[in-house]
């Protein structure tokens, strides 16, 4: 009895690991684990750097630097009232930046002009009338450095000015110099020479009025005057997507000859693209002249939106 309650015994046992084998089935046949799964992985080889870091190397090198370019664009604004308000005023400019390698040339040239009458039985008179040209040359002494020389003409006649010409040598520092961003700053010399309207440029009173000499004729001032100054700039430009572009220009000049002879312009521009090449910008010019000749206002401001139709 006890025999045959072994042999019962073993027969179960072996049955029963038989059974446990077949569902396991052989260990070559165990399936991966999933794609994402977590794993154990064996000890660390040594490297810092995180799956996937060195991609956003790439992502950077994206980004451009600053390199050959060839721009030019034209820009034009207009205003006509007619009947009770009588009102003429245009402005327009064009742009060209020319770089290879090292060299870079840039030039512009602005115009705005205005006529208008307070009154219905006014004479139609001008008021605005101003051109200013400027032709600039850089070259690229490193990365992020350049020397430059830059020469600036303006007619003015409501500055009492014939010719107001700067001529202005100095070094930029190109904090930021990519294709669609830059951020520099200047520094350098500023020779200035204003030629006056020989027939508005006089002597007056502090109530505005001409001064007269013992013959009763207007007292001219100086046809010329010659200022040497030191010359600080800051601009900025960032083309924030394929329609939209800013940028904004701060200059200061500061005369070596009289403390109180300064002058600040800043110059703001905001465009966006219409159609292809042709773009509706918004411009704001401001200027201030703390010495200006007598009569004349320390400070112009301009405000323009022009269509810009750029050629390349």
């Amino acid at each position: 009895m006890r025999r045959r309650l072994a042999i019962a015994a073993a027969g179960l046992a072996t049955s029963l690991l038989a059974n446990v084998a077949a569902a396991a089935g052989p260990a070559e046949s165990e399936p991966a684990p999933p794609a994402g799964t977590a794993t154990k992985d064996p000890a660390t080889s040594g490297s810092t750097e995180l799956a996937g870091q060195g991609s956003f190397g790439t992502v950077a090198t994206q980004d451009e630097e600053a390199g050959d370019t060839l721009e030019w664009d034209l820009s034009f604004g207009a205003l006509l009232s007619t009947g009770n308000a009588r009102s003429t005023a245009i402005t327009g400019g064009t742009n060209f930046l020319l770089r290879r390698g090292r060299h870079q040339i840039y030039a512009t040239f602005l115009g705005n002009y205005g006529r208008a009458a307070a009154s219905v039985n006014d004479e139609v008179v001008d008021t605005v009338g101003n051109l200013q040209g400027r032709a600039r040359y850089d070259l690229f002494v490193g990365k992020r450095w350049s020397v430059f020389g830059m020469v600036t003409a303006r007619h003015d006649p409501f500055q009492r000015l014939d010719l107001r010409l700067n001529v202005d040598p100095g070094a930029a520092l190109y904090v930021i110099n990519r294709a669609k961003e830059q951020l520099r700053f200047e520094a350098g010399y500023d020779f200035q020479l204003d030629v006056r309207d020989p027939d508005s440029a006089v002597e007056l009173e502090a109530d505005g009025s001409p001064v007269y000499d013992a013959q009763g004729n207007f007292i001219p001032l100086d046809h010329t005057r010659i200022t040497h100054a030191a010359r600080l700039a800051a601009g900025y430009s960032n083309k924030v997507n394929e329609a939209v572009g800013f940028s904004t220009e701060l200059e200061y000049l500061q005369s070596l000859l009289q403390a109180q002879r300064w002058r600040l312009n800043w110059v703001t521009s905001l465009s966006t693209v219409l159609v292809r090449k042709l773009s509706l910008s918004a411009t704001f010019n401001l200027r201030m002249d703390n010495d200006p000749l007598p009569g004349v206002k320390h400070l112009d401001t301009i405000t323009s939106v022009n269509l810009v139709y750029r050629f390349l």
